[in-house]
């Protein structure tokens, strides 16, 4: 038989465990019913995939959709206003306060993206600075008004800390951590718009840096006039009655990797007025095929597209890999070339697609007369 003092003593333990229990769930109740605010708005995304903004009364929810399997978030940003009291209860993210201060970045993309934005002021900070070629930043760098924070893949985090940003801007890659850099407490802003598989799509996500400067009907205006004069430009291809043909890339090792037929540089070439040569393809990435079969596809192709980080000739191709002479673009001095090094291709040429665009429809269509920019992204190789 239970003695009564020790039945008692259980009771009113039970009792105690009951309450802490209550004590723990109730505030959690009470916070997830704050969570459940409805969306007063969602930011209009036309082209990009990867990313959505929705608009809450106390704050801005902008989520990345993992570009490697987009059943899932990738990472989910609360963005708050800075001039007003930070909410009681938030969902779950990573709380950012806008406008954000100080901005540090990867890459000069997103640099231009900024000062297109016109904020570039906020920009105290960049990486991979050899590739660097937008006059704002070189001057900022040369002054110390932005830090060199040395390459991508190996921060100099003393400097990086030293300047303090709110965000570092980067971009994701698959089953890759940040190291160190996840341990500064700086918020990680993760742009995924080089996975996006079109033109237009890619430019988009102005609207995802904008959402952290609180730009985003800045934003809105500038992609609605780029989306203009690139679906323009696009028009004025549908209904050309010769469409020559491309291929590009070259062969590194014993991999050549061509653009799949829903890739970012397969709309460039339909949209263009060309046909691209592997266009009947599937999928948006990139296809991993020898020389041979890129010689038996290819090798009667009207023009041939490379990107490089350095100056070549036709010499220089045949030198590096005689066969690249095999090709009729070799030999009709067809080879289209983008020093990547020397022209904005990477800084601007990314967000102004239209531009990109009337650059290849000027040569693969010259009859359309349309006007090149003023520093085109491709030539002919001479």
């Amino acid at each position: 038989m239970v003695n009564p003092v020790k039945k008692r003593n259980i009771y009113i333990q039970l009792i105690t465990e009951i309450l802490l229990l209550f004590t723990f769930i109730l505030p959690g109740c009470v916070q997830q019913k704050e969570h459940n605010q409805e969306v007063i708005s969602t930011g209009i995304i036309n082209y990009a995939k990867g990313f959505s903004i929705s608009y809450f009364n106390d704050y801005t929810e902008v989520s990345v959709v993992n570009p490697w399997d987009t059943t899932k978030i990738l990472h989910k940003y609360i963005l708050i206003d800075r001039t007003k009291p930070q909410p009681k209860s938030l969902p779950n993210g990573t709380v950012i306060k806008i406008p954000v201060q100080n901005i540090a970045c990867l890459y000069s993309l997103d640099a231009s993206v900024i000062q297109t934005l016109k904020k570039e002021e906020k920009i105290k900070a960049i990486a991979e600075t050899k590739y660097v070629k937008l006059p704002f930043l070189i001057e900022g760098l040369k002054n110390g008004k932005i830090i060199d924070i040395g390459q991508s893949m190996a921060l100099n985090i003393e400097r990086l800390m030293a300047v303090s940003p709110d965000i570092i801007i980067v971009s994701p890659f698959q089953n890759m951590g940040y190291g160190k850099l996840e341990t500064t407490g700086i918020s990680i802003v993760e742009n995924a718009s080089y996975m996006e598989n079109t033109p237009l799509g890619r430019a988009e996500w102005i609207k995802f840096i904008a959402a952290f400067l609180d730009k985003g009907k800045e934003a809105e205006e500038i992609m609605q006039g780029i989306a203009e004069r690139y679906l323009e430009l696009k028009r004025k291809t549908s209904n050309v009655g010769f469409r020559p043909t491309v291929f590009s890339e070259k062969k590194y090792g014993q991999s050549w990797w061509v653009p799949s037929g829903d890739s970012y540089m397969a709309h460039y070439f339909k949209d263009s007025g060309a046909n691209y040569v592997w266009a009947d393809t599937q999928g948006n990435g990139s296809l991993n095929l020898n020389f041979e079969t890129v010689y038996e596809k290819a090798e009667n192709a009207d023009y041939w597209l490379i990107r490089s980080d350095h100056h070549i000739t036709y010499d220089d191709l045949k030198k590096e890999f005689e066969p690249y002479s095999y090709f009729s673009a070799w030999k009709n001095k067809k080879v289209i070339f983008s020093n990547t090094i020397e022209n904005d291709y990477y800084e601007t040429g990314v967000l102004n697609p239209d531009l990109v665009l009337g650059n290849l429809i000027g040569i693969f269509h010259p009859e359309l007369n349309i006007p090149s920019p003023d520093n085109p992204f491709f030539e002919i190789l001479k």
